[in-house]
């Protein structure tokens, strides 16, 4: 059977529309989760992501323990220990000799687990589920099963990216060619498709993304008494070195006047003070007088609205502070 495909090559669904592998792989993990809940002792379900040493939960069935967007520490959780070669259900964690110094142990009281695989073969996050009480002899617990829907999800996940590399692709071509005259960076339709689609990410895969914003400070002086054309350069230059200083995992956009929005890839909350104070540091040494506010977004916690809510809130607070 051929495959349908629409006029920019896009594999077609059922409905005609084109496929969405982060919006399948979402269901797909809501399903397994609520089944296991329904189907095992288990109380907590969990399809989470490791990322930059932290375990966030993403997809989540909760009853007891967990919920969407908790995050750990990936070396302190039950998840690192069985990915490590620990047993993959754990009856009673206060007497297992590999789970019981944990901290967690102290209200975990069962864990069950398997790890997820990524499209390139590298480990994505973790099936698990979890509740406060031991297990008694009475009850069981599947571990196949648990295994074969950990290799559904990996294969579901790979078949997912694949999907959307393509889909992305397109879209974001799309979205890089909606640019400012001024600048040559994104205007704001191009912006808010970016937004849009690191949305999605974060929703389906848990990926991380954090953004910014940048108010340069007195732009109205610079007009006022040196004319228009001076105002025009130093816009210029800040978003040159706004750009120069994201790099590839960046996206900036001048998003009208003297303001700028920054998307950065790859940044969980951790590590944004840090990552940011690198524009702050390329504008200053540019000469260039700017205040910057930035959030970075957590599955079901902080969606990219909220963040940049956030990020424009802190900005003022930094530029009032400077006045």
């Amino acid at each position: 059977m051929t495959e349908r495909r629409n006029s920019g090559g896009l594999p077609l669904g059922e409905n005609g529309l084109p496929l969405n592998g982060a919006q399948a792989f979402s269901e797909s993990s809501e399903r397994v989760v609520a089944y296991l809940n329904a189907h095992t002792p288990l109380a907590d379900w969990s399809v989470s992501r490791v990322v930059h040493g932290e375990q966030v939960h993403v997809h989540v069935h909760q009853d007891q323990l967990l919920s969407t967007g908790a995050r750990i520490d990936w070396k302190e959780s039950f998840c690192s220990r069985m990915a490590s070669g620990a047993a993959h259900v754990v009856r009673d964690s206060r007497t297992d000799p590999d789970y019981s110094d944990l901290d967690a142990s102290e209200y975990v009281g069962a864990y069950a687990g398997y790890t997820i695989s990524d499209d390139r073969g590298e480990m994505f996050g973790v099936l698990c589920g979890v509740r406060t009480e031991p297990l008694s002899d009475e009850e069981q617990l599947d571990e196949q099963l648990l295994k074969l829907f950990s290799e559904l999800l990996s294969t579901q996940l790979e078949l997912a990216r694949g999907i959307d590399r393509e889909r992305r692709r397109i879209e974001l071509s799309e979205a890089l060619a909606n640019t400012d005259a001024l600048t040559g960076l994104l205007n704001r339709r191009g912006w808010d498709a970016m937004v849009a689609d690191a949305q999605e990410r974060l929703e389906s895969f848990g990926d991380a993304v954090a953004v910014a914003v940048v108010d340069l400070n007195g732009l109205k002086q610079v007009n006022d008494t040196q004319g228009h054309t001076a105002g025009d350069n130093l816009i210029i230059r800040a978003a040159q070195t706004l750009k120069e200083a994201g790099g590839a995992s960046c996206h900036v956009a001048r998003y009208g006047g003297d303001e700028f929005m920054i998307l950065a890839n790859g940044v969980v909350p951790s590590q944004a003070a840090t990552f940011f104070e690198t524009f702050d540091a390329a504008l200053a040494s540019a000469g260039i007088a700017a205040s910057c506010g930035f959030a970075a977004a957590e599955p079901g916690l902080a969606s990219l609205a909220d963040c940049l809510s956030d990020a424009d809130r802190m900005m003022y607070q930094r530029k009032h502070s400077a006045s």
